[in-house]
């Protein structure tokens, strides 16, 4: 299984800041790691991909928020019908146990596990079956417009988890469905008010935009 990650042209402080807390551990370079960075509007070509030791850069010039990643492992992987992906957003870290929590999970059968029964941000476990199963869904979300960003990112928040949602052959991680958030901080500086999710199922946590949850209930048993 690979481990993708979903980030824009803009988010370098959230990508470098995942990026750091998975280098740390022994396990980072037994992992293949592909980066899709949408917002290249100006490249020559669709894609262009870089390659530094076992992780792979994938600069995109379509700019599809959070579907920026699933299409473009439609558009590239295709083929590699046997593939599975953890897909996280850049604005995560993970924790200690990460690597052996993902070891630990169980894809035979699989067609797609989201980490949290309500609302997982597109946050899971896709096979690349199920990515192109949902080839034209994808590819209607597609966009080449800076300009239509914010009616795209809007669109993605209606549209969140549709893949799981829509997948028969679904399952939670675990089961989990726990709500463990931190009060709205300024995270990574830049402005932006976020609350800190804790996925305990992946020792994942998510640092997610709080404008858009003012109704999460927020706990004090954060991981640490």
């Amino acid at each position: 299984m690979k481990i993708v990650i979903n980030s824009h042209i803009k988010s370098e402080i959230a990508l470098n800041h995942l990026l750091e807390s998975m280098k740390i551990q022994s396990e980072f370079k037994s992992h293949n790691i592909i980066i899709i960075i949408g917002g290249y509007y100006d490249n020559y070509t669709e894609y262009h991909i870089e390659y530094d030791e076992n992780i792979t850069y994938i600069k995109s010039r379509h700019n599809s928020i959070d579907f920026t990643g699933l299409i473009t492992l439609l558009d590239l992987y295709s083929k590699n019908e046997d593939e599975y992906y953890l897909y996280l957003h850049d604005t995560t870290k993970v924790g200690n146990n990460f690597y052996t929590k993902l070891k630990s999970i169980n894809l035979i059968n699989v067609s797609s596990i989201r980490i949290k029964k309500d609302f997982s941000m597109n946050i899971g476990i896709y096979s690349q079956k199920i990515i192109n199963q949902f080839k034209d869904f994808l590819l209607s979300m597609k966009n080449n417009d800076e300009r239509k960003c914010l009616e795209f990112k809007n669109i993605n928040i209606s549209l969140e988890d549709y893949i799981f949602n829509n997948d028969n052959n679904n399952i939670i991680l675990d089961d989990y469905n726990d709500i463990h958030a931190s009060k709205p901080i300024d995270y990574y500086n830049t402005g932006v008010i976020r609350i800190i999710e804790y996925y305990p199922n992946l020792d994942l946590y998510k640092m997610k935009s709080w404008y858009f949850y003012n109704d999460t209930p927020l706990i004090s048993n954060l991981k640490n």
